[in-house]
């Protein structure tokens, strides 16, 4: 006897053996529900994929705002710091403040710009002379708030004057009559409850170091801080709490507020939410389908079997042969037919577009290589015309440097020529007054001698010796000569200076004429004199003491860059050379210095306009440029030679027999 599952297996194979069309109907149908639960999958796991991306990217977005709101917050009391440390008020910290306008100047501040903190203004000596905290004075910088050379920031602490856990800017006040005299220190404190604003709910604060530090939160209430560490650098799903959040963060790597990192937590609600809709259409498509899918399988079963068979024949034939000129003959004038006829319609399409495809491919490579010519042409002209521009600007860069140094070099000569002048009038009278005075102190002490000896009464006598005794005449006789002489030389030393000044910058010299080069070292050594006095002994060796024609003016700016420069290569004790002797046509003068020398791979660019090795500030690069084109213009050349260690030698050479150019005089 057969079982009943045996005999119902057996009805569906005889069920479906009856018709190809019921085959074809169960395999389409399965194949319907297969693939569309694979599509749903990949739509849902695709959908997913999608909304937790947009979430890591929103909470990445959010965690950089609130970043950005502290970095920028931060940067702008930096800003405002840094000006009122530059306020002339503040020059008032040098006098310790006497009058507290300092200390109105910081209750001003913090009145205007509605500071949460507090303003302390400390001396150079470290003591609070004014700030906006009452009841803090009396005390001393703290160690934590130093501010080096320039505006610091101190993270989290608390504060040495009361008050909770703050962060603090510090900035040096430097006064504006020197730019190397520190008159004291400007601290700007923020209180660390203000912060507060600038978080959320689901967010935290760290400090990001080698191990993460807690800075703030709004989770305490949910989990421990030491959890709320972990979360440094993570992105993605995280359990909190016994529940999944998507985490994402912000990390500030540089600026005032380095190493601090915004970490923003999310519950997955509307991930969830949107995956069970999408989940739901999915289904109800699915049922939509089913049903008129079925009666579509069963129809087109029935209606195709027999001409897609003798189509699928057809195609495959052309498969095999590649012969798009055979034709399939239709067998209805129905759709099918219709079918057939496109079909070939189709084909001969085709045939007509593979014939097509071979011409357009040819006269596609034939374009594409004269394409390839025209733009390596063109690239070529373009890279040419590029270099041409970039040397015409910086030539034009060179000589509108050397102009502008040039006309402020003239400016400063009428200056110094006008003081100079101003200054020798009053200097002459002193120099000339000081014989004068010396011969009148010689004459009143042989008065006083002269008295002594005369016939007194010895009581007189007694009271006279008494009374030069008590004013000490001997010490007054050798000290008031001593200093007479000591004036005489000192208006002398400044009578020598500013003849040294008036002939530096005379307005004459940049006109041709001759002129002893030897005249423009001396006067460019006694300008430079208060620089390497006591320190760097000065050779001359002057061997030509013939007349050049040339601008004398112009070739002292030369001198003065050079020795200036040499003078600085040597930072301790040292000598510098100044030679000057004749090689057959040319006037030579040579410096040399017994410094640190120059690297070789610089040599090659101390010429360049704008190329300097030294420190910001202290250089623009322009001098021995500007020197280059100086001895140029009066058809000469410089040469240099230079050893690491042994010193550097600078060699100019100027023409004696040289004619300047009609439109240069």
């Amino acid at each position: 006897m057969n079982s009943p599952k045996a005999g119902s297996s057996g009805v569906i194979r005889g069920w479906l053996g009856r018709t190809i069309a019921r085959k074809l109907l169960l395999a389409f149908f399965s194949v319907f529900l297969l693939t569309y639960l694979a599509t749903a999958l990949v739509v849902l796991s695709a959908v997913h994929s999608a909304v937790t991306k947009a979430e890591l990217d929103t909470l990445a977005q959010l965690a950089h705002l609130k970043l950005n709101s502290l970095v920028a917050r931060f940067e702008h009391l930096a800003t405002d710091l840094r000006a009122w440390s530059k306020l002339d008020v503040m020059n008032d910290l040098a006098s310790g403040d006497v009058d507290k306008r300092v200390e109105r100047a910081l209750q001003a501040m913090k009145s205007d710009y509605a500071l949460k903190g507090d303003l302390y203004a400390f001396d150079a000596a470290g003591r609070l002379l004014a700030s906006t905290k009452a009841g803090s004075s009396g005390v001393v910088l703290p160690p934590m708030w130093q501010p080096g050379g320039h505006l610091s920031f101190v993270d989290k602490h608390v504060n040495p004057f009361g008050g909770g856990e703050i962060v603090a800017l510090t900035a040096p006040v430097i006064s504006s009559f020197s730019p190397t005299f520190r008159l004291g220190t400007l601290v700007l404190t923020y209180p660390w409850s203000g912060l507060s604003d600038a978080l959320a709910d689901d967010t935290v604060l760290l400090h990001r170091q080698a191990t993460p530090v807690l800075l703030e939160s709004t989770l305490h209430h949910v989990v421990s801080p030491d959890f709320l560490l972990t979360l440094a650098d993570r992105v993605g799903w995280v359990k909190v709490a016994d529940q999944e959040h998507l985490v994402n963060n912000a990390w500030n790597k540089s600026g005032l507020i380095a190493d601090w990192q915004v970490v923003v937590l999310r519950e997955p609600d509307s991930i969830s939410n949107t995956l069970n809709s999408v989940a739901l259409q999915l289904v109800g498509l699915c049922l939509v389908l089913t049903f008129p899918l079925t009666f579509a399988i069963l129809w087109l079963a029935r209606r195709l079997t027999s001409p897609l068979r003798d189509l699928t024949g057809f195609v495959a034939r052309i498969t095999e042969t590649g012969d798009l000129s055979r034709r399939l003959a239709p067998s209805s004038k129905d759709e099918i037919g219709e079918l057939t006829f496109s079909f070939n319609q189709m084909v001969m399409r085709l045939k007509g577009a593979s014939e097509e495809r071979e011409r357009f491919v040819h006269e596609l490579e034939v374009f594409s290589e004269e394409l390839e010519n025209k733009v390596r042409e063109r690239t070529h002209a373009l890279t040419s015309a590029n270099a041409e521009l970039t040397l015409a600007l910086e030539n034009l860069k060179s000589a509108q440097s050397q102009l502008i140094h040039q006309e402020k070099m003239a400016s400063l000569g009428q200056l110094v020529a006008g003081v100079a002048h101003e200054l020798n009038n009053p200097v002459g009278f002193i120099y000339a007054n000081f014989p004068h005075l010396e011969e009148y102190a010689r004459t009143l002490l042989k008065l006083i001698d002269e008295a002594r000896s005369l016939p007194m009464p010895e009581d007189a006598r007694r009271q006279l010796e008494a009374r030069l005794a008590d004013e000490d005449l001997e010490f007054l006789r050798e000290d008031l000569l001593k200093i007479i002489r000591s004036g005489k030389s000192g208006a002398a030393r400044v009578k020598e200076i500013i003849s040294s000044l008036r002939s530096f910058s005379r307005l004459d010299e940049a006109v041709l004429k001759d002129a002893r080069l030897e005249d423009g070292l001396d006067d460019t050594l006694a300008l430079l004199h208060h620089h390497y006095k006591k320190r760097i002994a000065i050779v001359n060796d002057y061997h030509l003491n013939i007349p050049v024609l040339c601008r004398p003016g112009q070739l002292n700016q030369v001198f003065m860059n050079i020795i200036y420069n040499a003078i600085q290569a040597t930072p301790d004790t040292g000598s510098i050379c100044v030679n000057t002797h004749r090689e057959n046509e040319w006037a030579v003068v040579a410096i040399s210095d017994s410094g640190k020398g120059i690297e070789p791979e610089v040599l090659n660019r101390i010429f360049d306009p704008f190329f300097t090795t030294k420190k910001v500030g202290e250089g623009t690069g322009l001098g021995l440029s500007i020197s280059y084109g100086i001895v140029e213009s009066h058809g000469g050349r410089i040469e240099v030679e230079s050893e690491l260690g042994r010193g550097t030698t600078f060699t100019i050479y100027l023409p004696l027999a040289w004619k300047a150019p009609d439109s240069a005089t």
